[in-house]
């Protein structure tokens, strides 16, 4: 019998896995990068939205108009009683009844954008005339239109009887066309009956003058040119 002596082999190891390469943990790391070709043609760029237009300045709003410069027709080179004489006027343009009322009136003042005006009893009638709420609103909007700016008018009770003002205000425009009328016919029939002809016919045919009428003509409208805004006096 042949015995011969054989190395028994040696266990071979179970093969290892192959270790993680660099591409797979590159894999596993970093996400896929899009190709070269596509940055390069600028897609991969994000797009920037449009910027919002700027707002247009709001138009510059236009100047308030000036408002019309008002004129006046008061004069105030002439005395009182003349520059309220013409105030009636055109009171009596717009309203005869209430320009009338206002010439019974006795101007007690006016000056600093007030008047003040004074009815006596006799003249009850007249101040009722002025002081209605219809009557106010008529003769105030004829008052401005006439002095160019709002004028106060203040009504009074004055007695009968009166003492004579400054400046010639101690009776209402009536009474000074009454006086003035008054006057003229007695200074105008004087004449007439001591005119010579006058008298040679009344010594012919033996009559005599039982009256005479006097025949005025109508006083003018106290017109006065426009002048600027008169200052307070």
């Amino acid at each position: 019998m042949r015995i011969t002596n054989m190395r028994k082999p040696e266990p071979v190891a179970p093969l290892e896995p192959p270790p993680l390469g660099d591409e797979d943990v590159d894999e596993r790391m970093f996400p896929e990068e899009g190709s070269a070709e596509g940055c390069a043609s600028g897609e991969c760029i994000p797009v920037a939205e449009p910027a919002a237009p700027e707002p247009e300045p709001p138009e510059p709003e236009p100047p308030p108009a000036m408002a019309p410069v008002a004129t006046s027709r008061d004069n105030p080179n002439r005395s009182l009683p003349e520059r309220w004489r013409a105030a009636v006027e055109t009171v009596k343009s717009t309203s005869v009844r209430h320009g009338t009322a206002l010439a019974n009136g006795r101007l007690q003042s006016m000056k600093a954008g007030e008047i003040i005006l004074g009815f006596p009893p006799s003249a009850a009638f007249h101040k009722a005339a002025v002081v209605s709420p219809g009557g106010k609103a008529t003769v105030d909007a004829a008052l401005a239109s006439h002095f160019g700016r709002a004028v106060k008018l203040t009504v009074t009770d004055v007695p009968q009887t009166h003492d004579a003002l400054p400046g010639g205000m101690g009776q209402s425009l009536s009474e000074q066309d009454t006086q003035t009328r008054n006057t003229h016919e007695k200074s105008t029939e004087g004449k007439v009956r001591s005119h010579a002809s006058v008298r040679a016919i009344l010594k012919m045919l033996g009559g005599e003058i039982e009256h005479i009428q006097v025949y005025e003509p109508e006083r003018p409208p106290a017109n006065l040119p426009d002048v600027p805004a008169a200052p307070d006096d």
